[in-house]
């Protein structure tokens, strides 16, 4: 199970790959400090479909490409995806206003608020995929 965690916030990062392979130490992860890099990484992975991501938890507000840009982008590649990839938005922001707009894209599997427990976290890997709307935290 390969997971991209998208956010600029480099002890969220930390913080939240550690708990990952504490969980499952088979879980890998790849770390990205804004969407540009996220998304560029799986364009790049289309031809051979290697190193797509199964699960990308994605913050909303960063540098260079937003979370609302990646899911842009990533809406104009998916056609190519040869397998299903989880996005849940991942933020500090609890604004409904946020929450609505994130309804509105399919390519969203969920939403959670930081900080994200270990409890959410063995959630998304024990039970890949989540089925529905993964809301826990709200």
């Amino acid at each position: 199970m390969t997971f991209f965690l998208i956010d600029d916030d480099q002890i969220f990062q930390f913080v939240t790959s550690k708990t990952l392979k504490k969980i499952n130490p088979d879980v890998k992860v790849e770390k990205f400090t804004d969407g540009e890099h996220g998304i560029d990484r799986i364009k790049n992975s289309l031809d051979n479909q290697e190193g797509l991501p199964d699960v990308v938890l994605l913050d909303i507000n960063m540098p260079f490409l937003n979370g609302w840009q990646f899911l842009n982008e990533f809406r104009s590649i998916e056609q190519k995806i040869k397998k299903e990839v989880h996005i849940y938005m991942v933020t500090s922001s609890d604004d409904p206003e946020d929450l609505e707009k994130a309804k509105q894209f399919s390519e969203l599997s969920g939403y959670l608020i930081k900080p994200v427990t270990e409890d959410e976290l063995e959630i998304l890997i024990r039970d890949f995929p989540v089925k529905g709307w993964y809301q826990p935290n709200l």
